[in-house]
């Protein structure tokens, strides 16, 4: 292949993926000032200074373009996550970078909760999960599963409804607050991180249970420690 081939063809994919660009930037403007309903894709064309015509070459219909969009959404969500939270602190900081970051983002982004919830439910279909949401949801149980390897946390902890509690507080605070047109609270990041309180393995809770020896006693004694305190406490309650 010569050089000028090969600069045409890297010359026709820039143009390609400049023009999807502008495609997911209008489509992403338009869903969110119209809402799901309200959109046409006509209306996305027109917005991408494109034949509505040349937009069903890149998406087949509206449902399509919305799960793209919604899709990149968590996609960039993720990274932003990845970025903002330090796999080397300990795991209850890990937790607290994370749900600063998400409920900011949630407050800076709300519109984008809403479209989710309309791209999962796509008309005349089951319940559509987005791969991306999943990878989102990853960045949590990563830091659980730290936080267990490292002996931070108890095996004990029940990750789905932590999970569950975790991103579902702060989706309701999100909204909350912006009700309150308030920015940001950080009194929301510290009360939902005090539901990890019970599961927390520290050097007290493991000399309570009865384990004296505790700097050379393995990961399993110590969460085998935790476990039978948390079933004492449950006892005298």
């Amino acid at each position: 292949m010569s050089a000028s081939s090969s600069h045409t063809k890297n010359t026709q994919r820039e143009r390609l993926e400049a023009k999807e660009q502008s495609i997911l930037t209008a489509a992403t403007d338009v869903f969110t000032a119209l809402g799901v309903d309200g959109t046409t894709m006509a209306e996305i064309a027109r917005r991408a200074h494109i034949a509505e015509g040349t937009l069903y070459l890149y998406h087949k219909n509206k449902q399509d373009l919305l799960a793209v969009v919604v899709g990149n959404f968590w996609a960039d969500l993720t990274k932003g996550a990845l970025i903002a939270v330090d796999a080397s602190l300990p795991v209850k900081q890990q937790l607290k970078q994370l749900a600063t970051y998400h409920l900011t983002a949630l407050i800076q982004q709300f519109d984008m909760v809403g479209l989710t919830y309309r791209a999962r439910l796509r008309h005349g279909e089951p319940e559509y999960q987005l791969p991306k949401i999943r990878e989102y949801v990853r960045v949590f149980d990563q830091i659980i599963e730290r936080g267990i390897n490292r002996s931070q946390l108890s095996e004990a902890l029940p990750l789905w409804q932590c999970r569950d509690v975790f991103y579902g507080s702060l989706e309701y605070s999100a909204r909350t607050l912006l009700l309150r047109e308030v920015q940001f609270d950080p009194t929301v990041v510290e009360q939902l991180l005090v539901m990890f309180k019970p599961y927390e393995v520290t050097e007290t809770s493991v000399a309570k249970a009865g384990l004296t020896n505790t700097s050379d006693d393995t990961r399993l004694a110590r969460i085998e420690a935790q476990l039978s305190l948390l079933l004492k406490e449950k006892e005298q309650r």
